[in-house]
């Protein structure tokens, strides 16, 4: 699905409603309950107040893949949001108010979607290079996502997970459940070649891997990672784990 819709502008322009493609992302079934929640968190965010304008910003994420979008009410009027790019922004609220930001300008991401959460973080963070890891076919749909923004023509390096071919250290790692959703195996290919050369990360932790492939449960995870941190969610089984935060 993802190859196809890098290749194909009539199966691009509604990826996001794909059913094949909903398995994985744009799959939340009550998109405005689960919306409305992310909202309620970053509502609680210590120093993190998107304005209008940011949210307006923010909702360009949703221009392309025709998502399931729906009417948010905010001070300055309306803004038709998915529930994803909502959650993109909770995503960026936590990495403004739990690191020094001014630290971060080379990023690594692992499992990418379709590159929302790179170019929310690149809108408004002063990052140098983000290298994006993923199957070639989902790096490409993430290209073809980003080549949309002016986001899409900044330093994003888009690297075959499969065979990494760079040995950079970065300034911060993050993976929103991707990482906990791979084999063993994979993860201490990633761990060698990306996580440990990272000073600081974020990692939205679930157990699917620990439960299915024999992978890191969180805390083997953390006696690996140097002052690595467990954040508790409000989802069962699910946490943050973050390191090199203030």
């Amino acid at each position: 699905m993802c190859y196809l819709a890098s290749k194909y502008d009539s199966v691009f322009k509604d990826f996001k409603r794909n059913c094949f493609y909903n398995r994985i992302l744009e799959c939340t079934s009550e998109q405005e309950e689960y919306g409305s929640h992310m909202l309620k968190l970053i509502a609680k965010i210590p120093n993190f107040s998107p304005t209008f304008e940011d949210w307006r910003e923010f909702a360009k994420n949703d221009l392309y893949g025709n998502p399931r979008v729906y009417p948010v009410k905010f001070d300055g009027g309306k803004i038709n949001l998915s529930s994803t790019t909502i959650r993109y922004v909770k995503v960026l609220g936590d990495i403004i108010s739990m690191f020094d930001t001014s630290e971060i300008k080379t990023v690594a991401e692992i499992g990418v979607g379709y590159g929302g959460q790179c170019r929310i973080i690149i809108n408004k963070l002063p990052i140098e290079s983000y290298s994006l890891f993923d199957l070639p076919e989902v790096l490409g749909l993430a290209e073809k996502f980003l080549s949309h923004y002016d986001e899409g023509r900044r330093n994003i390096r888009y690297i075959d997970g499969r065979h990494i071919y760079v040995s950079d250290n970065y300034d911060f790692f993050m993976s929103n459940y991707a990482f906990t959703e791979l084999r063993r195996e994979i993860q201490d290919y990633y761990m060698e070649k990306v996580i440990l050369k990272s000073k600081a990360g974020y990692i939205t932790w679930n157990e699917f891997s620990e439960n299915c492939f024999s992978g890191y449960s969180v805390d083997e995870f953390m006696k690996i990672i140097p002052g690595s941190s467990r954040i508790e969610i409000d989802y069962p089984g699910e946490c943050l784990v973050v390191w090199g935060n203030k």
